[in-house]
């Protein structure tokens, strides 16, 4: 003879083999289907009051733990790999580029006015990515400091292939300028 089964949320009799287990507890199609949701990351069934996502990602728990983090700044969900630390804290690219780089680093799609050096009719530029030692405003600072200390020779901006670092970027200069200017 079978066991009888009875859902510990409802404590109806379960009468189809389509039930579930959330903690060792014994769950009724019914009221999966009402109060609970599957976790996208494992597949873990779970109240719907306990998933740790948002209005566009199920996560349980334990998956948020280990793979997501939220930003310090906006809130928004991030899977760790897509979360920028700064300050032992965590946030999305747009809150960590405003937080910690302030107005010396500036984003991808900044393009100043060109500000050409020399007088020829071939210029140059340079762009210097430096990555893994920081995105650092303050750091960025003390490089725009010592660069432009009499014009404005370059500009910091981020750069989308770097890990953790920016990309200077020159003014059109000759190269007779260029060699002038060396002392960048």
């Amino acid at each position: 003879m079978k066991e009888e089964l009875y859902c510990s949320h409802c404590g109806e009799l379960i009468v189809d083999e389509d039930y579930g287990h959330i903690n060792g507890e014994v769950i009724c199609s019914d009221c999966i289907e009402r109060y609970c949701t599957t976790c996208e990351r494992c597949g873990a069934l779970m109240w719907d009051s306990e998933s740790y996502g948002d209005d566009y990602t199920v996560l349980c728990r334990s998956c948020y733990e280990n793979h997501y983090t939220r930003c310090y700044e906006c809130d928004a969900l991030l899977h760790n790999d897509d979360s920028y630390e700064y300050d032992g804290e965590y946030y999305c690219r747009e809150c960590y580029d405003n937080v910690c780089c302030g107005d010396s680093i500036h984003d991808y799609n900044y393009k100043p006015e060109p500000i050409f050096y020399g007088d020829s009719s071939r210029y140059f530029g340079v762009e210097l990515e430096i990555d893994i030692v920081g995105k650092d405003g303050a750091y960025a600072d003390e490089i725009l400091a010592v660069a432009n200390d009499s014009d404005e020779h370059i500009y910091i901006k981020s750069d989308g292939s770097l890990n953790d670092g920016m990309e200077i970027v020159t003014h059109p200069m000759t190269k007779k300028s260029f060699h002038v200017s060396s002392t960048l």
